[in-house]
């Protein structure tokens, strides 16, 4: 951006700087100095934190394009919600060592502390944008404060609602809620019947028998979203920051039972509850790409063509394994979608219009799809016999003449 528009937009230029405060803040480490110094360090294959922050360069791009054009409410003397990246990473912090605060308590009392006699608080909607922009950072979900319309939502996707009385971790547990779903169970109690066989819901599988285009999310409600209508499944790609969420523990937990909100656990940093993450790195690896030879080369094409993080191929061993747990997934979280996408290839909606002609049950629609070209095939051999008919005809005429 240019200096004047820069004005307009006091995060328009995220530093190297910035981005170590960034992961500082999310995640309790910071890239070394000769990274943000931009030199090439020295120590990046002997485990230095750098070699980190390079495989985060995906997420890195994200912050950039999400603050970029933050453009705050500021009226009279009041400064913007978020003066500088400075502010925006305060809020993170804020946001993560009080997880089961109410938002509008954290808000009144953050922005009360930055009022001077020169400089009045910005208008509640740029305080509340503030703090959205520091959840999506946090939780990588794109939230809403009550009768607010944020202008940094993507087009076409939904905003989870986070109202004034409700903590972070609340807002997380509302924004993804849990539930069993026997038929993915690897338990002896489900019947063989009635047990979904999840390695059918490969990628490959999606985009030749569904005939659906994987597209990419930066928005985790989203993941495995399937848009009937537009023929896509959403997919949110950005595994590297899934990792840090395994790797750091978590602050922001399950919720205990008959608690409204999450409680705090040992873990301390993870942004992402655990088994959220799990299960969404174990429906890219284990359901939707896995090891053969097909879905790779169609993961490299995702990230070659479609900007995939490239990290979503580094995903070497079960999620689980990587944390010492070796119990099969039960997908609370993801149950559902993968149910709708099991169904879609039972029942693929028609995508063409002879497709969408037939009926839309996929047993009928390929029955009565047979029978039309073996009658079509049966008119054809019929007229080519009866050229054969005619022509022989014509040369019998012709040789008793």
């Amino acid at each position: 951006m240019t200096s004047a528009a820069s004005g307009f937009y006091p995060l328009a230029n995220a530093t190297t700087k910035d981005l170590a405060n960034i992961c500082q803040a999310l995640w309790g480490w910071s890239p070394c100095s000769q990274w943000i110094q931009g030199e090439v360090c020295t120590q990046a294959s002997s485990g230095c934190s750098c070699s980190q922050a390079l495989r985060l360069e995906p997420f890195f791009d994200l912050y950039r394009n999400i603050t970029a054009y933050y453009l705050p409410d500021a009226i009279g003397s009041s400064h913007p919600a978020l003066r500088s990246h400075d502010d925006l990473r305060n809020i993170v912090v804020l946001l993560r060592n009080n997880p089961d605060e109410p938002r509008a308590h954290l808000t009144a009392g953050y922005f009360a502390s930055r009022e001077t006699q020169e400089s009045k608080n910005p208008p509640l909607s740029d305080q509340n944008r503030a703090f959205n922009l520091a959840a999506r950072i946090i939780t990588m979900v794109q939230p809403s404060a009550e009768y607010q319309s944020d202008g940094l939502l993507e087009l076409g996707s939904q905003p989870a609602l986070w109202s004034g009385d409700k903590s972070l971790a609340t807002f997380i547990n509302s924004a993804f809620p849990k539930r069993e779903y026997p038929s993915l169970s690897h338990g002896n109690d489900v019947t063989s019947a009635t047990k979904i066989n999840l390695s059918s819901i490969m990628a490959r599988r999606l985009k030749k028998v569904a005939k659906l285009e994987m597209i990419p999310t930066d928005d985790l409600t989203s993941h495995l979203l399937l848009d009937s209508k537009k023929g896509t499944v959403a997919i949110f790609h950005y595994t590297s920051i899934l990792k840090e969420s395994l790797t750091d523990g978590s602050k922001l937990s399950e919720p205990k039972p008959g608690s409204e909100d999450a409680k705090i656990t040992a873990n301390t940093h993870s942004n992402i509850p655990p088994q959220l993450a799990m299960e969404t790195l174990s429906t890219i690896k284990d359901i939707l790409f896995p090891d053969d030879q097909t879905s790779q080369s169609m993961l490299r094409s995702l990230i070659s063509k479609a900007k995939f993080d490239p990290d979503i191929a580094r995903i070497v061993e079960p999620p689980l394994h990587s944390c010492g747990i070796y119990e099969p997934i039960k997908y609370q979280y993801w149950g559902s979608r993968l149910l709708d996408l099991y169904d879609e290839l039972e029942n693929p909606t028609p995508r063409g219009f002879f497709e969408k002609w037939l009926e839309r049950k996929s047993g009928a629609r390929y029955a009565m799809m047979a029978t039309l070209i073996g009658l079509f095939i049966a008119i054809l051999l019929g007229a080519l016999g009866l050229g054969v008919l005619v022509v022989s005809t014509e040369f019998d005429h012709f040789a008793l003449n």
